[in-house]
């Protein structure tokens, strides 16, 4: 599935242009569209900002139950993501993942993996036709920069290569499993979890400095990255937003109304849904009866649907296309994240719509936050309950804590900044390895 087609991006976007354009080939794990949240916005975002400076052809595996998870069928979203992207990708490639064809290929593969040389992280992309597609596109065209969107395309790094190669960290995926493996519970998953990133912080070691330059989402994966490898060019990214300049008109907010916004089939969000059913609810039913936790996300598993359906106050949407209204009308957004890595789209997302936030400290992590200032930050279900139960009602610092948010979000996380700052990152590789060529 190939699609070519010209920039057609303004022609005045060049004259920002930082250098000269360059030719990248960007590898994507996913098809960047649509923007909905998490690792899709910042990918979309990402391309689409740096395709303002340089030439982008895009080869992307397809996830159709991703896909098929804001769309009717997988096929429908296939043919949009292809409309949207071609807008400003100059040329398009599409390839299927031979692992996600079934779930049972999918659990087998993550089975065989205990016994194969790599770990599984690095099995799920493979795919020889892929290999063979891609290296035709190396050899078929002079790249300046090959970005590789995620450590689990890492084998598709060729000697074909014959310009500069980008990995990108959405998360530190080694550090992120033996996180998980931590938190839990289950004896049978903590023991792959575990094994699982301890054989892919083996492979880090081997692998990462044969790519020239790394780049994060925030200060705490760069140090994260630098403790597996301390002679990496690591460069951080952050993850951003795309900003209005002025905060989002407010509709009258619904007195008491909670909101929390994330994909319930990814582990971190389902662990923080479950606990504020668990362990906060009840203690702030214990007060009040008045508040309402309404949960916006896609592919809402049974556990979380049964015990809302069981409670008092809570409602679970599933997924919303357009969420401006949602927004709009929250009193606060909590967000009580204890697991993952990277950085909390959803939070720089509440920001950017002057709501509020209520979070876990790693929820922010990789976020300029400050307790009090910008965000309001809770460990404990004591401290969720008590902090929500003594700040609903005192609208005036809510709206302050909003704006102050906006404001950072504004300053620091938006996404044409942030993309400039790639697109520039390039263009100074490039121009070392030029360098250096004629000093030799």
């Amino acid at each position: 599935m190939t699609q070519q087609t010209e920039n057609r991006l303004p022609p005045e976007s060049a004259g920002n242009a930082p250098g000269r354009r360059l030719r990248i080939l960007w590898l994507s794990h996913l098809i960047p569209y649509p923007p909905k949240g998490g690792v899709l916005m910042r990918s979309y975002h990402l391309v689409r900002e740096v395709a303002k400076y340089h030439d982008l052809d895009l080869f992307a595996f397809n996830q159709p139950r991703l896909l098929s998870s804001y769309f009717k069928t997988s096929e429908a979203g296939l043919e949009v993501a292809r409309t949207e992207l071609s807008k400003f990708v100059r040329e398009l490639h599409f390839a299927e993942i031979p692992a996600e064809t079934t779930r049972a290929r999918k659990r087998n593969l993550a089975l065989r993996s205990l016994f194969t040389p790599d770990p599984y992280t690095i099995n799920w992309l493979k795919s020889p036709e892929a290999s063979a597609r891609i290296e035709a596109l190396l050899r078929a065209q002079n790249y300046d920069v090959v970005h590789f969107d995620t450590i689990s395309l890492a084998p598709y790094f060729s000697d074909l290569v014959r310009g500069c190669t980008m990995l990108d960290h959405h998360n530190v995926e080694s550090h992120m499993l033996l996180r998980r493996a931590q938190n839990e519970p289950n004896p049978l998953k903590k023991f792959y979890f575990r094994q699982e990133g301890q054989r892919l912080r083996r492979y880090e070691e081997r692998h990462l400095k044969r790519f020239d330059a790394h780049i994060v989402c925030s200060t705490d994966d760069r140090q994260r990255l630098l403790e597996v490898d301390s002679s990496l060019d690591v460069t951080t990214i952050a993850n951003g937003i795309a900003v209005d300049s002025a905060p989002p008109p407010r509709a009258p907010v619904t007195p008491h109304r909670l909101l929390f916004i994330g994909g319930l089939d990814w582990y971190p969000n389902t662990d923080a849904v479950l606990f504020l059913i668990r362990e906060v609810w009840p203690l702030i039913l214990q007060k009040r009866t008045d508040i309402e936790l309404h949960i916006v996300g896609k592919n809402p598993p049974e556990s979380i649907k049964t015990l809302a359906a069981q409670t008092r106050g809570i409602f679970i949407h599933g997924f919303v296309d357009d969420i401006r209204k949602i927004y709009s009308s929250a009193s606060l957004f909590v967000c009580p994240i204890r697991d993952g890595g990277g950085t909390k789209l959803k939070i720089l997302d509440a920001m950017a719509h002057a709501v509020p936030v209520l979070a876990h400290p790693i929820a922010c992590e990789g976020i300029d936050t400050t307790d009090g200032k910008n965000v309001m930050l809770a460990s404990t279900p004591e401290e969720f309950a008590s902090t929500t139960l003594t700040q609903l009602d005192d609208r005036e610092r809510l709206t302050d804590i909003g704006l102050r948010g906006f404001e950072l979000i504004r300053e620091q996380y938006d996404f044409a900044n942030i993309g400039r700052a790639l697109a520039r990152r390039y263009s100074e590789l490039v121009q070392r390895r030029e360098q250096k060529a004629r000093t030799v």
